[in-house]
C-alpha cells in the first residue's frame, strides 16, 4: 500500500512539472525575445510564470508531503533538507514572487520556473523507478547530476527575486506588524529578506554540499567502474 502511494505520489508530481516545462519553455522564447521598449506593452500578456503559475503553486506546495514522508518514516529522506528546501521554495514562491505582480515577467522568474521543473521531471521519475529497483543507470546518472548547474540557477532566482521584492515590500509594507498591537509583537518583513539574503549563501551551500555527498554514494561505484 505504502509503494503505490508513492508510486502515485511521484508520477503525478512529475506530470505537473513535465507540464510546467513544456508550457513555460514554449512560452518564455518568444516573451523574453520582444525588444525591451515593447516589453512594458507586453507585461500586460500572460507572462511565462503566469501562464502555469497554478500548476507550479499547486505542485510546489504539494511538495509538503515529501516532509511528512520523511518525519513518518516512510522515506529515508532527512527531515532537515526536506524541510529546509521546501520552505526556503515555497516562501519565495508565494511571498516574494507570487505576491509581486511586477516580477512575473522577469528573466528571474522564468529561469526560476524552468529550473524547478527541469529538476523536478527527473527526481520523480527516478524515485517512482526506484521503487521497483527499475531506475535506469542513465537516469540515476542524471539524477545526482542535473542539480550541478540547476540548483545554482534556482538559487541565484531565488536571490534575486527577494531582492527585488523588497522595494514593493516597503512600499506596501508587507506582512509587516508594527508595535502596539494585541500580540505585543513586531515584524519588518524587509528587515527580513535582508536577513535572509545573507544567509541564503550558506544554507545553499549546506544544501549544495549534501546533495553532492549523495552523489558519491549513489554514482560512486559507477566512477570506480570507469576508472578501472
Amino acid at each position: 500500500m505504502k509503494e503505490r502511494y508513492l508510486i502515485a505520489y511521484n508520477v503525478i508530481q512529475a506530470c505537473g512539472w513535465a507540464y510546467v516545462l513544456v508550457h513555460a519553455t514554449q512560452h518564455a522564447w518568444e516573451f523574453h525575445q520582444q525588444p525591451t521598449r515593447a516589453r512594458g506593452r507586453a507585461q500586460l500578456q500572460s507572462s511565462p510564470y503566469d501562464i502555469v503559475r497554478d500548476f507550479v503553486v499547486t505542485f510546489q506546495v504539494a511538495s509538503f508531503a515529501e516532509v511528512a514522508h520523511s518525519m513518518l518514516g516512510i522515506t529515508r529522506s532527512p527531515v532537515g533538507a526536506a524541510l529546509m528546501q521546501w520552505c526556503g521554495r515555497t516562501h519565495v514562491l508565494m511571498c516574494a514572487l507570487d505576491a509581486v505582480g511586477a516580477l512575473h515577467g522577469t528573466v528571474a522568474a522564468t529561469a526560476l520556473v524552468i529550473a524547478w521543473a527541469l529538476t523536478e521531471v527527473v527526481r520523480y521519475p527516478s524515485y517512482a523507478l526506484g521503487l521497483y529497483s527499475q531506475c535506469p543507470s542513465w537516469l540515476n546518472w542524471l539524477r545526482y547530476t542535473i542539480f550541478i548547474p540547476l540548483y545554482p540557477l534556482g538559487a541565484g532566482a531565488e536571490l534575486k527575486l527577494m531582492y527585488d521584492a523588497r522595494a514593493f515590500a516597503r512600499k506596501a509594507n508587507m506582512y509587516s506588524f508594527s508595535m502596539p498591537n494585541a500580540f505585543n509583537f513586531a515584524f519588518d518583513y524587509v528587515t527580513f529578506l535582508n536577513g535572509l539574503l545573507i544567509v541564503y549563501p550558506f544554507l545553499f551551500y549546506s544544501l549544495y554540499s549534501y546533495m553532492f555527498t549523495q552523489r558519491k554514494k549513489k554514482l560512486g561505484h559507477v566512477t570506480s567502474v570507469k576508472k578501472q
